[in-house]
């Protein structure tokens, strides 16, 4: 990967090469894009379903349309190749680790460790590894056997994982240290807090974990018909949400945050809103309201501020707002605790409230801890961070070195300036279809039902390729203005050498096609391996189509052509834009043995992301031609078309075939 990153990359916890696994959907090479979905990220299934997806708020494409749909490409490439890349086996260490806690932190240092060639044994409690993903997510957002595909592919790394062993009860943590190099204590944090507030001690008032818990175990907790769920963050919608599927007639979230201003992710929201989950956003609990000791709503009351000056938590109530809520079940979801027993037999008690992994390992030699243990409640990915992060740390102290060397700061490619994404072509973002909320809330299945492979293509095509743009060399630069004056976008600047900013540029090829000196180059397309891709064609028999890569043209088959008379014939090369062709390029295919060459216009179509250097296409044209004609080539075997829809290409190509044949 570049070592400039693009935003979404440097926005993933783990730093996912996003843009070259959308890269590689484009070519339907899923294979390499799930590769590389998993090069980082040893749940690639389960984030499919469930990750916040920072990597899209991020994306560039944000100042054109709308940012690219990142996690539905991510599934639709898990589901389409499945888990079948493994990584190779490395010689085993001599070292054993062990893990305690079988959650998403936990085993992603398991295999990160694994893959280092460490022996590692994880031990959990539950009778099933998972964690929160197990037995908190609800399966309407998670299925089971998404979690189990991952866990699958982590125990075929070597990752060994004991289930129904609980440490400290049915084995001693200090048995597990005198057995392992090293630890890893990973076992969340399970508690939900209470409220100090009246009549939230009454025993009806549920905790949102143990709920959603007993909702996994299929032992459905019964709920009352009006539901007041306390807490603005993901586990409070999810809690909202399961509350409607077990019948509840009416749900609503109460929270101190503004609707802007709540945790919980936006999907989260609006999805949970389109169900029928009413948000009063702003408002904080001031007490629970009983009738014979039963539970019959609570008191709210509204929200001026959450915070003092310096910034801390310190929410100031408006005046005579207090507001009765009628429910009959009540739900607190307003944060996480850890059972710290494990911790406090090692650790100092100021070690015990969240510390770093970094902090721990300087205190306790050999025992580190990760995941909300270390960082607090969190999301699935950053658990998956946390996992990397601690296995970096253990592998570091098992060859006796300290902590982690500070990284050098990421460069990462800058906004989309204003006049450039004018330019750039609009494409509708493509929508994850979702089930209608009335059919949702009758059961927990899953309601997301994912891309095609026409939906999925179209929306890897949205890609703009951030920091994948062209190079000057500066030495073999003359200052010709070539670029300055063809490039769609009007990037480049000219001094005593071309300056093309990365931020701005699209890695159209316009300017490395134009560019007498050779002086610019593409960080996507290296010319010489291009022009090797250019193997030899059956003697006047193949056609070459170039043609805009993410248009569908290879997908012309399912649209109704005659494979076996006209696409059989056709071998579809893939290029930034027509724009880009080069005249060496045309020759080479000639040269080779094609019958014929087609260059595909794409603009007409509303197939290309990029705006096209067709002034730059239509004069590489007219030159290849008078070269053809000049070595008894017939400048008619070089077509071009700008066809406005894939029916009109069709015919095109039959009577361009046709021509040939004569």
């Amino acid at each position: 990967m570049n070592d400039l990153l693009p935003p979404c990359t440097d926005a993933c916890p783990v730093h996912t090469d996003v843009r070259g696994y959308l890269a590689a959907i484009t070519r339907r090479d899923y294979l390499e894009a799930y590769r590389l979905i998993r090069a980082n990220n040893p749940f690639p299934s389960v984030c499919a379903w469930v990750c916040q997806h920072p990597c899209e708020d991020s994306c560039r494409r944000a100042a054109i349309d709308a940012p690219l749909s990142i996690r539905g490409l991510k599934r639709f490439v898990v589901e389409t190749v499945g888990p079948t890349f493994h990584f190779p086996k490395v010689p085993d260490s001599g070292y054993k680790v062990a893990v305690v806690g079988a959650g998403p932190a936990g085993l992603t240092a398991a295999h990160e460790l694994v893959r280092c060639g460490h022996q590692v044994v994880v031990f959990d409690r539950l009778a099933a590894p998972g964690g929160h993903l197990l037995t908190s997510l609800p399966p309407y957002r998670l299925p089971i056997m998404a979690l189990q595909r991952d866990i699958e592919a982590i125990k075929a790394a070597g990752v060994e994982i004991l289930c129904g062993q609980e440490v400290g009860k049915d084995i001693s943590l200090d048995r597990i240290k005198e057995s392992s190099h090293a630890v890893i204590l990973s076992t969340g944090l399970w508690l939900g807090r209470g409220l100090n507030l009246p009549g939230f001690d009454h025993p009806d008032v549920i905790k949102a974990l143990p709920f959603l818990r007993a909702v996994n175990s299929d032992k459905k907790p019964v709920v009352g018909n009006r539901v007041v769920v306390i807490g603005g963050g993901d586990v409070a919608m999810d809690t909202a949400r399961t509350a409607l599927r077990l019948g509840a007639s009416e749900v609503r979230v109460v929270c101190l945050e503004s609707r802007e201003e709540m945790p919980a992710s936006i999907s989260e929201i609006e999805d949970g809103e389109e169900e029928g989950v009413i948000i009063q956003a702003g408002y904080g609990p001031v007490s629970l309201t009983l009738e014979k000791d039963v539970v019959n709503g609570i008191i709210v009351q509204k929200i001026l501020s959450l915070n003092d000056r310096e910034g801390r938590f310190d929410p100031v109530y408006e005046p005579n707002s207090q507001v009765a809520i009628s429910a009959n079940t009540v739900i607190l979801s307003i944060g996480q605790v850890g059972d710290n027993r494990l911790l406090k037999q090692y650790l100092p008690e100021s070690c015990c409230r969240g510390s770093l992994p970094e902090a721990i390992a300087s205190h306790v030699k050999g025992i580190f801890i990760c995941g909300e243990m270390a960082d607090g409640p969190g999301s699935a990915i950053s658990a998956i961070s946390s996992g990397r992060r601690t296995a970096e740390l253990v592998k570091r102290y098992l060859e006796g070195k300290d902590g982690i060397p500070a990284a050098p700061p990421s460069t990462v490619v800058g906004p989309l300036p204003g006049g450039v994404a004018e330019k750039i072509p609009r494409l509708e973002r493509q929508k994850m279809v979702l089930l209608p909320p009335e059919q949702r809330k009758k059961n927990f299945a899953p309601y997301e039902i994912g891309f095609d492979e026409t939906a999925a293509l179209l929306e890897a095509g949205r890609c703009l390729q951030c920091g994948q743009g062209a190079t000057v060399n500066n030495e073999k630069c003359v200052a010709c203005l070539n670029c300055f004056r063809l490039c769609p976008y009007d990037v480049p600047a000219v001094k005593d050498h071309a300056i093309i900013s990365v931020e701005g540029c699209q890695a159209c090829g316009v300017c490395a096609a134009v560019c007498p000196a050779g002086a610019i180059s593409l960080t996507s397309l290296d010319n010489k391996e291009f022009l090797r891709l250019l193997k030899p064609f059956s003697a006047n028999k193949d056609v070459a189509l170039f043609a805009c890569g993410g248009s569908g043209i290879d997908r012309l088959d399912q649209a109704g052509f005659d494979r076996d008379q006209v696409l059989a014939r056709v071998r579809i090369i893939e290029v930034p834009t027509p724009g880009s062709l080069r005249l060496e390029w045309l020759l080479k295919v000639f040269e080779n043995g094609a019958a014929g060459v087609v260059i595909v216009a794409c603009e007409g179509a509303g197939w290309n992301r990029h705006a096209e250097g067709v002034n730059t296409i239509e004069g590489t044209i007219l030159r290849a031609r008078n070269l053809l004609q000049a070595v008894n080539i017939q400048p008619e075997r070089l077509f071009y078309c700008r066809p406005g829809s894939h029916d009109e290409l069709m015919d095109l190509l039959k009577n361009f075939v046709r021509h040939l044949e004569k």
